[in-house]
Order: C-alpha cells, then structure tokens, then sequence
C-alpha cells in the first residue's frame, strides 16, 4: 500500500509541475513488416531528455507501441570521381663526361592532375589511382608527389613506388594507387625518380575519404552571438539533445583561442566544465588557411557555452562561427497495433522510452535492408491531464474506519450529554 502511495505521489508531482506532453502524427509512407522513422530536430523542443526516456509510440487505441534507436552506419565515402591527366615535358638530356649529350629520353618527366576547386570536392582526397593499359610493358618506377593551390608554389606530398609486373604464372601483380596524405591542394603533380622505366597512363580516379559525419548525423553552424556577463558564448542548441562535436572557425586574421566548453541540460542548470580546448585559424595568404579540428564529445546538452580566458585579445567581431553535431533520432519498430500511429514526446512514464534493438527487431541483419518508410508530423501540445485520484481503501480496511468513526462520535455524543446535566446536587440537608 504504501509503494502505490509513493506512485501516486510522484505521479502528482510530475503533473503538477507544468510538463507538457507533444503528440505528432506518423504517417507510414513505404509498408513493410518494420518501419523505420527519422525524427527532425524540431522534436527536441518539445522534449526533456536527450536519451528519449520521455518519448513513447502510440497505435489508434493509444497504447504503446515498443520501439528501438536504429544502430548508426559508418560514414559514407563519395564515389571515385575521374580526373584529367597532362603530361609535362621530358626531363632535359645530361651531359656525359665528354661533353656529348646523351640520347634524349622523350617519355614525360611526370604527370600534372587537376583534382578540380576544393569548394566542389565531396569529401578530402584519399587516393589516386592510375589506369593504363593491359598490354603495357612491365615496370616498376618510384616517384615524388607534389601539391599546389596556383602552379607556381609547390609542397612535397609524399614519395613512393608504382609497380606494374606478372607472377611466374602470369597473373597481373599491380600497384597503382598514390595515398594523398597531409591535405592535398587542388593540383597535384606527379615526376618520375627514372621517366624512362615509368608507365604511361591514361586515365587517373580519385578516391574520398568518408565524410566523417554518419546519416544519423546531423550538422549545424551558427555565428557567435554577444558575449554574457562572464564573457562567454553561449549557443542554445534547441533542447536536450545528444551532442556528439564541435568546432570554433572564422574568416579572417590569424588567431590562437584556448577557450573552456561549458555545458547544461536545461537553461536553469549551472555550467559544467566538459573540455578544456583550443581553437585556431592560421592564415596562410592565397592557400587555405589552417583550422582546428572539431572537438569529439558525447553529452546530453541543451545549451553550449564558449569561456575564454579574461582579456584575451579576440579575432574581429562578427567572423566566428561554431558548429557542431548531433545524433538524429531515428526509430524503428514492428508494425502492431491499429494504425494511425502517433510519436508523442515530453510524457512521464516509466514505459516510456527505447528499448533494445533486438526486442524490438529480432533478426536486424536480414531486416535492415527491407526496411519500410515513416513520416513524422507536426507536434501539438496535448490537454493537460487531471491529477489522477489516490487508490481506493480495500472495503474491508474502509469498513474498520467507519466502525472507528460511529464509535467515536458516539462517545463524543455521551460525553456532551454528561457535561449539560452538569455536577449532582445533594438536597437531603
């Protein structure tokens, strides 16, 4: 009894505090025995947790409908992309000892690629691959690889071997790719350690590396806002939401910033400092300019705040810029129950909630990619629920207090009575 007292009570507290629940329809787009359902970012507004323990699914009769996070997918990389080829000129003849210049070597000193303008690039060069053809004679030649923004200012990229030969049996043993570390520029170029044992391709394709950034992912950029009393940056993120990086950039100066990232739940929490971490901008004249990385966390936050140290000298006012991502949700579940279905979030319930991939999708290897399509609504507030009343006394135990009662008020009766007829007076003397 007193366990369904203390619900009871907890219940009433959570109603009577102003939390109110959102309800969106969800319409199924693509049938299927599993539905899966991306939610946008606009459901954090009405929520208060970011791991979703206040969101539940309804069917028609508005009972809940079990439903689990789909699992995040790797990051995606963009197809290989073909890219041209120039040949530059032969290397120029040397001298021999007696002054007679040796036979010209007319195969090209090297290979100039255009990767195209970096703005148009789907992801950071990972690769490049020559192509050249089945019947060319074996080789197996070294090179240096170059880069360059403009043609005329040229880095070293890295040095290696491209080998293309045939096993004692006859099968093609080939090395054709050129790993692009330490972030290529838009030209690359390519020269031969010996032009005269090299192969001549004729064609060339780029490999990406993967965006980094998941489907499940969503990124978002914002400009700083005004400083507040501390001299911080504080970006609200829209509600509890998983946080899951960010970066600080600008567009102009060189500037070195080590900044505290704070964090809280809701706009009532104080700060908490989560990571100490400094940020920069190196300009470097007409080559890109050198940025920090983003900054890797895993938090449930509603709002982020920058704190650089006092009186630390500031890149100019109104060229910073933050962004950062968040985890999407995305739900799948079995079709059961009566359609329509509903997503309703902000709810306090211990029912409420994900649960397990595999209660909810027992076999996901062989479902994952069969699964049927949902689409969310618009949320609207729901009625505020009545404070539900407190259990009924068992008939027995609501017997006893009315006995104790009748017992009560009949005493409480005699004893009146007694206190008006008053003392008892003697008259025999």
């Amino acid at each position: 009894m007193a366990h369904r007292r203390a619900e009871w009570l907890l219940v009433l507290a959570c109603a009577s505090a102003g939390a109110t629940p959102y309800r969106a329809p969800v319409q199924v787009t693509q049938p299927a025995p599993f539905l899966a359902l991306e939610v946008g970012s606009d459901a954090w507004r009405y929520g208060r947790r970011a791991d979703l323990q206040d969101w539940q699914l309804l069917d028609a009769s508005g009972r809940r409908v079990p439903f689990a996070l789909q699992p995040d997918e790797g990051p995606v990389a963009p197809a290989d992309r073909a890219v041209p080829l120039f040949a530059l000129p032969p290397p120029v003849a040397a001298a021999s000892a007696s002054h007679a210049p040796t036979p010209a070597v007319r195969a090209p000193a090297g290979w100039l690629v255009d990767l195209g303008e970096p703005p148009g690039w789907p992801g950071a060069p990972a690769r490049l691959r020559l192509h050249w053809p089945a019947d060319a004679a074996p080789f197996q030649a070294g090179y240096r690889l170059e880069t360059s923004a403009d043609l005329q200012t040229w880095r070293p990229l890295g040095t290696g071997q491209l080998l293309g030969v045939h096993t004692a049996d006859g099968a093609p043993l080939t090395q054709p790719s050129l790993d692009l570390p330490g972030s290529p520029q838009r030209y690359l170029r390519l020269l031969w350690d010996d032009a005269a044992r090299a192969v001549k391709p004729d064609a060339a394709t780029l490999a990406w590396q993967p965006s980094g950034l998941p489907p499940s992912h969503t990124a978002r950029t914002a400009p700083l806002p005004a400083p507040d009393a501390d001299g911080g940056w504080v970006i609200p993120l829209g509600g509890p939401q998983p946080l899951m990086s960010l970066a600080l950039s600008g567009s102009q100066g060189t500037w070195v910033l080590p900044v505290q990232v704070q964090t809280r739940a809701d706009p009532h929490a104080p700060w908490q400092t989560v990571a100490r971490a400094v940020f920069y901008r190196v300009d470097r004249g007409t080559a890109p300019a050198d940025a920090a990385p983003a900054v890797p966390l895993t938090l449930a936050v509603s709002e982020v705040r920058l704190l650089p140290p006092r009186g630390t000298a500031m890149p100019p006012n109104g060229t910073l810029q933050l962004s950062w991502t968040t985890r999407t949700p995305r739900l799948v579940w079995a079709v059961q129950g009566q359609p329509p279905f509903s997503l309703e979030v902000g709810v306090t319930s211990p029912e409420a909630g994900p649960r397990p991939l595999p209660d909810v999708v027992p076999d996901w290897p062989a479902e994952q990619a069969r699964l049927g399509r949902a689409r969310v609504g618009e949320f609207v507030a729901q009625p505020a629920a009545a404070a539900p009343a407190p259990p009924a006394l068992p008939p027995r135990r609501l017997l006893l207090w009315a006995v104790l009662g009748l017992g009560v008020a009949a005493l409480a009766a005699l004893t009146w009575r007694l206190w008006r007829q008053g003392p008892a007076v003697d008259t025999s003397t």
